[in-house]
């Protein structure tokens, strides 16, 4: 019929290959760490404050094609994050007329049915194992990477993930053939 029955989506991906992969041979390669893989961004790293007005939290969005803004307090910790989707709650609850307003106060607008991803965290030496296990579970887009003292380090994606494993066997191939 032409009818769209189902969306792929890298979540779906990932929880998938999470689900399976123990019924597949597992690469050494999962159990490195972040930084062994190097995997993530961890430089030029755009975030924000609870007083950044969201007009400019938007403008970030557009401008560094992100689709989450961490949001830190005056020492650098995560205190929560401000995604592309509580924008889309600004519209449904028709306060979007102000764009001056601060994400903070945006992110009291949220309502309590509202579904939030909330801030999921991970260390650079957590394993590939581990942050895919992480992130399945919590069922986020982005895991921030944390020091010691929850200051922001970096972000890890699924997109992130999913290049490098899709990637990574290709790399591999490549290296051996040159």
């Amino acid at each position: 019929s032409g009818n769209a029955l189902y969306v792929l989506t890298h979540k779906r991906i990932l929880r998938f290959l999470y689900i399976y992969i123990n019924e597949l041979p597992k690469p050494g390669y999962m159990r490195q760490s972040l930084e062994e893989l190097s995997i993530g961004t961890y430089e030029n790293l755009v975030k924000a404050t609870p007083k950044t007005p969201i007009i400019k939290a938007l403008n970030m969005f557009v401008d560094h094609h992100i689709s989450a803004l961490p949001i830190c307090d005056a020492d650098g910790r995560v205190i929560n994050i401000y995604a592309k989707f509580d924008v889309i709650n600004l519209a449904a609850e028709k306060t979007y007329n102000d764009l001056d307003i601060t994400i903070e106060q945006a992110l009291q607008h949220k309502t309590q049915e509202s579904w939030f991803e909330g801030v999921v965290t991970c260390k650079k030496n957590d394993t590939l194992e581990v942050v895919i296990e992480k992130i399945v579970k919590a069922e986020v887009h982005r895991l921030i990477v944390v020091d010691d003292e929850q200051r922001m380090f970096g972000v890890v994606s699924l997109s992130d993930i999913l290049n490098y494993l899709i990637l990574k066997p290709f790399g591999d191939f490549v290296s051996k053939k040159s």
